[in-house]
């Protein structure tokens, strides 16, 4: 038998309606709403009551009072907030930065009140920018102005030591941007760590930006590093929600120079075995059960020795390794195949971060090639029988399933083969590098 719950108050199921009418647009921006007594005939109730209903709709941030007239729904002409826009050059008109370009190329009016602080800084922010108690900080203090309206505020908090007699210290807009101005310093930015909150808003941030009742806004605080790991600079944006719309745009990164391979040496072991972990922790996370046993370190060590375990660096740091060997192993293959001319691949792992660029296939294409210096012509692998997904990668990469074994404790057995002269072309090429070069 149903239960139904309890009956919702009246003046709730009033702002119900009007709520709805306002979701599915039969209210559009700048319409007024029924007036309190005509809300009160309509319901046969109180004014009072229809009063209830209206403030629950103004402390949701979807309606305003303006009295005398009435109530009216709350109109939104969001501003466009791209956090990733900073880096981008500056224009090339002094009176205006990015900000103001932005919003009069969207035919809208802006400006900006400017004030600078030298204070202490919050703990918030001597965290960000690794201050010691004592330590000062120059602000710049900006509302950003839409049509005459406090759209955001943008707070930038630099070190006092690092910008002191500079630009920075002075009220007023700098047309070539405060971080040109840190880098003519010596004090280049190359990266941010950008983190974001959405919670009410504070008395202050409230009378600063003029808000209504029940307007939440996002802050973004982003800290701005040098090329060492220094951070130089602070910046808290408070952005009311019902005027912004938060747009990234992101792309796959890039390696800044060709990947290189080679043969892995003793002190690669715990490189290895961190990768590996790293994918098994992975694996983990997706209720995947492939790789949930310590690695095997005899294994992975003789494999070394032998030369047969790989690592392929990017940009100076280890993102991958693979291990290719003439070991046909016998739970899998049967002797006629074993006899065949073929490379095993065992123990290929790619980090997570840098996933999107395809290097598994690189590395596939590159052992391959090997197979055939050494004068074999197939390429093979078993695969985890469970995981579907990753039957599916090698099947896209050229690979044609030979078929499936279930061998008694082992959990692989998906066993798969392609042709060594296969090459798929996809993702960096490997540049290989001699160990003796290397170490």
């Amino acid at each position: 038998m149903a239960v139904s719950g309890r009956a919702r108050a009246l003046y709730q199921r009033i702002a119900d309606k009007l709520r709805a009418q306002i979701t599915d647009g039969t209210l559009v921006p700048g319409d007024r709403l029924p007036t309190e007594a005509e809300i009160a005939s309509e319901w046969d109730t109180t004014r009072s009551t229809a009063v209830q209903g209206l403030k629950l709709l103004v402390n949701e941030g979807l309606i305003i009072s303006d009295r005398p007239r009435g109530y009216f729904v709350r109109s939104r002409r969001p501003m466009v907030y791209r956090p990733q826009g900073e880096f981008r050059k500056r224009p090339l008109s002094p009176e205006m930065d990015q900000f103001l370009t932005q919003m009069s190329e969207e035919g809208r009016e802006a400006g900006q009140h400017i004030e600078v602080q030298v204070e202490a800084p919050s703990r918030q922010v001597r965290e960000r920018l690794h201050l010691d108690e004592g330590e000062l900080v120059v602000v710049r203090r900006r509302v950003r102005f839409v049509d005459g309206v406090p759209y955001n505020t943008n707070d930038s908090h630099f070190p006092l030591a690092l910008v002191q007699n500079s630009e920075i210290m002075n009220p007023d807009d700098i047309a070539r941007g405060a971080n040109v101005v840190l880098s003519e310093l010596g004090y280049e930015q190359v990266r941010a760590l950008d983190e974001i909150q959405v919670r009410m808003p504070t008395p202050e941030e409230a009378d600063r930006l003029q808000l209504g009742p029940g307007t939440p806004v996002a802050v973004h605080l982003c800290t701005g590093f040098t090329k060492d790991g220094r951070p130089v600079r602070a910046v808290v944006n408070v952005l009311p929600g019902d005027r912004h719309v938060i747009t990234y745009e992101r792309s796959r990164p890039q390696f800044d120079a060709a990947p290189i391979i080679r043969q892995a040496v003793a002190t690669d072991l715990r490189t290895v075995i961190d990768l590996w972990e790293h994918a098994a922790s992975w694996l983990s996370e997706r209720g995947i059960d492939q790789w949930q046993y310590p690695p095997r370190e005899d294994r992975i060590k003789a494999n070394i020795a032998a030369g047969e375990c790989w690592i392929v660096e990017a940009d100076g740091a280890p993102v991958a390794t693979i291990t290719v060997d003439e070991h046909a192993d016998s739970d899998f293959w049967n002797p006629d195949e074993a006899a065949e001319p073929a490379l095993y691949v065992h123990r290929m792992v790619v980090r997570r971060d840098v996933s999107g660029l395809d290097l598994g296939s690189a590395m596939l294409d590159w052992a391959g090639q090997h197979a055939m210096s050494q004068g074999k012509q197939l390429l093979r692998l078993d695969a985890w029988r469970t995981n579907e997904g990753l039957q599916k990668y090698y099947t896209d990469r050229g690979f044609t399933h030979v078929r499936t074994v279930e061998a008694a404790d082992r959990s692989s057995g998906a066993l798969f083969q392609r042709p060594s002269s296969y090459s798929r072309r996809t993702g960096p090429q490997l540049a290989i590098v001699p160990t003796e070069s290397k170490h």
